[in-house]
């Protein structure tokens, strides 16, 4: 015998066969030999028609009788002896299978049935042969009957028996070693089998729930916003789902679980198998892909950039707001097509996806910048862009693209803007740096008076020393320095200097930006300058562009009438460019008008500029008011100018701007055009 011992099993106690019933009366000596023999007979007919192999023994352990069953047992090398055996001792045979415990075991457990120990043994034991593994059942039983002690020895193959529960034992152990819980039910819902997956997962033993029933252990609500795998299929008898179920400490946690009902052949339940999984780390996935998708979707639709993701076909599968504007193709339109067919068809026949520079990138599986490139647009328009390519690499290798694009046209603009950017920030430093080392300084045009040939006060100009002292002009930093915040203390600077200069005797006229017309500080430090110089403020004229008026009319006016009140004087400057009404010329206190070099340069040959001219004049001195021509550069100018009533006039043609302090005071005030 070999293999692994069985647990033994209780028998029930053997009884005698049964014999014919005996006549009453004594039986001839002949009669009572037929009576033996009929009675053998029968006995051993009974004993044939066992399907388990039987053979008796006597106390010696003879075996004495044996059944068809045990013969063709025998012969096929069971039960340690030949195809009968009847004659050979049973407990010899077993001892000749020493040391196989199994033998020992046998011999051991019919010799305590034999002493009257033990009413009945059983065992299992293999037999195999060769690559043929098979399982028997040994059962023996003692009775005695009114004769001798007698013991009943049957085998009975459990090879499927045994097979069935070896197999059954190792699905229960996979299934105690897998992480998911499994339960099993009978119909009536008692949970026969309970892995350890669930216990992990629900808190309850084996021991505590199989026998319970199921409903009690756990309890579950559909959780429909968690989704459905699948609805219940009743033709399957299968449920499949997501739940949300409670654990023996009463927390609950989301599940997907899957319910399998076992009908016999009528239709009849008879079990049923829940298998559940916890399904936490799945959500907080899937909420945390979630946010990452909108995350994206955010980024690539607040981009100012066309962006294009294509799959490793060159098909696009995901295209951003600015890409659907600049090509104006809808995503609905892209998706699923290469991108190549679309913006790059305008290539014609002789051009096909390899000659592509963008197929080429995606074929290449590296990063490409395109600097100038054109894409063909819905509307059959080509946008100049450029472009970069970029693989998507993951640990399977390029499983993609993806393509940003912007109008070339906006990206030199915007190149240009930040030209601008970084020239404006430079000129901030540049002129907080003059001013706190004072290296501004003003430049003098004079102004000549028409009406008597003299030079009667000079425009002053500011100038920009650089370190290497070169002058700059105004038109590099003003408006810079408007923008930044720092004209209101070139204005103050300026103002400073006018008058020092009025205070000399000397008439001036300055320019005082827009920007600080608001600035309620300005009058107060002209108010200043004027009482620490001594100027006379009728020397001192501020003048104001038409455009600055018209933008905020009542700063201007207050400005004004404060200046005024000071009795400083006042120019509107670059008159009849701000496109406003005169309405604030009866409102507004001032001295004099400019007339812009617009109407002044083409006087000679342009008759609307003269027609202009004249009609300046001639609003002016109905609000009398004087007039002050800009940019003369000739004497055929200046002579016209005469005719047309203008008073005043400066320009190229009468004296340059130059330093103040490279001209003597009398004679700026004295000098006349050449």
């Amino acid at each position: 015998m070999a293999g692994d011992a069985r647990p033994a099993r209780p028998r029930r106690r053997g009884r005698a066969p049964a014999h014919p019933r005996h006549h009453a009366g004594r039986l001839a000596p002949g009669a009572v030999g037929e009576e033996l023999r009929i009675a053998r007979d029968f006995w051993q007919t009974t004993l044939d028609s066992l399907a388990a192999h039987v053979a008796v023994i006597d106390e010696a352990g003879t075996v004495v009788a044996v059944n068809a069953a045990w013969r063709r047992f025998g012969a096929e090398g069971g039960a340690g002896a030949g195809a009968d055996c009847l004659g050979q001792n049973y407990l010899r045979a077993c001892d000749a299978g020493a040391p196989d415990p199994y033998a020992l075991r046998a011999a051991t457990g019919l010799r305590e049935v034999l002493a009257g120990a033990l009413e009945h043994f059983a065992m299992e034991y293999p037999v195999h042969h060769g690559a043929v593994r098979r399982w028997f059942d040994v059962c023996a039983s003692r009775f005695s009957g009114e004769g001798p002690v007698r013991v009943v020895v049957s085998h009975a193959e459990v090879t499927e028996r045994i097979a069935m529960e070896a197999e059954a034992g190792t699905r229960s152990a996979l299934l105690d070693e897998i992480d998911v819980s499994v339960i099993a039910t009978d119909a009536a819902g008692v949970v026969t089998h309970w892995n350890r997956g669930a216990e992990a997962l629900y808190g309850w033993s084996r021991v505590e729930a199989t026998g319970r029933r199921v409903a009690e252990l756990v309890v579950g609500d559909p959780a429909p916003s968690l989704g459905r795998t699948g609805p219940e299929r009743r033709h399957t008898g299968r449920r499949e789902g997501r739940f949300i179920l409670k654990r023996r400490d009463g927390s609950t946690f989301p599940a997907h679980v899957r319910d399998t009902v076992l009908r016999d052949g009528a239709g009849r339940v008879t079990a049923m198998i829940a298998v559940s999984i916890d399904i936490s780390s799945e959500i907080a996935s899937e909420a945390s892909l979630t946010t990452a998708r909108n995350h994206l979707q955010a980024v690539t639709h607040s981009m100012g950039e066309g962006l294009c993701a294509l799959d490793g076909d060159g098909r696009v599968t995901l295209m951003n707001r600015a890409a659907e504007q600049m090509l104006g193709w809808s995503s609905a339109t892209m998706l699923g097509r290469r991108m190549h067919d679309i913006v790059h068809r305008h290539a014609g026949p002789g051009v096909g996806p390899d000659g592509c520079g963008l197929a080429r990138a995606q074929r290449d599986a590296v990063t490409v910048r395109v600097d100038q490139d054109a894409f063909l647009c819905q509307d059959g328009s080509a946008l100049m862009v450029s472009w970069t390519s970029a693989p998507l690499q993951t640990s399977d290798g390029v499983t993609g693209f993806v393509v940003v694009f912007s109008d070339a046209t906006r990206r030199v603009a915007e190149k240009e803007d930040l030209r601008r950017e970084l020239s404006a920030l430079a000129w901030v430093g540049r002129v907080q740096d003059a001013l706190r080392e004072d290296r501004f300084v003003l430049y003098a045009q004079p102004i000549l008076d028409l009406r008597t040939d003299e030079v009667v006060q000079r425009e002053l100009l500011l100038r920009l020393r650089e370190p290497g002292g070169g002058i700059v002009g105004p038109a590099a930093y003003l408006q810079i320095a408007e923008q930044r915040g720092l004209i209101g203390d070139i204005d103050r600077w300026v103002i400073r200097q006018a008058a020092g200069l009025a205070a000399q005797g000397r008439p001036v006229e300055l320019n005082v930006s827009g920007c600080s017309l608001s600035d309620p500080r300005l009058i107060a430090h002209i108010e200043t300058c004027l009482r620490e110089s001594g100027a006379d403020p009728a020397h001192m004229v501020f003048e104001i562009t038409e455009t600055a008026l018209v933008s905020d009319q009542a700063a201007a006016l207050d400005f004004a009438q404060r200046l005024h009140g000071l009795g400083c004087k006042l120019a509107l400057d670059d008159f009849g460019t701000g496109y406003g009404g005169f309405t604030y010329l009866k409102q507004l206190p001032v001295d004099y008008l400019k007339i812009d070099i617009e109407f002044v340069r083409d006087l000679p040959t342009n008759d609307a500029s003269r027609h202009v001219v004249q009609a300046e004049v001639n609003l002016a001195r109905s609000f009398d008011l004087e007039t002050v021509a800009e940019g003369v550069e000739d004497a055929e100018t200046l002579d016209l100018l005469r005719e047309l009533g203008v008073d005043f006039a400066q320009g190229y043609h009468i004296a340059r701007p130059a330093p103040i302090e490279a001209h003597d005071a009398h004679h700026l005030m004295t000098e006349r055009p050449a």
